[in-house]
């Protein structure tokens, strides 16, 4: 899977980046360490945690529903950390 970065958004050709090309840019920061990855349409970005950049609006949006879902995640999971009877390996 290639990943493309910020600064090759804009040139991607077709209908997907004309649609990017034209959206108003946000300026972001995703917190942590390494990459946050996702994909619209085909099309794979990967964009670096802990540095502030500039995105297209739909990506921005992208990131932040994925952050929501992830830290909801962790919550849901964390009521049944340390609770329950370990299986023993064989």
């Amino acid at each position: 899977m290639n990943y493309i970065t910020d600064k090759e958004i804009d040139a991607i050709q077709g209908d997907m980046g004309e649609t990017l090309r034209k959206q108003p840019r946000v300026r972001m920061r995703i917190e942590g360490s390494g990459y946050w990855e996702g994909g619209i349409n085909g099309w794979f970005f990967r964009v670096r945690r802990g540095e502030e950049t500039e995105l297209p609006k739909s990506i921005a949006e992208l990131i932040q529903r994925s952050e929501q879902v992830a830290v909801m995640g962790e919550r849901e999971v964390k009521a049944y950390r340390g609770v329950g009877r370990r299986v023993a390996q064989v």
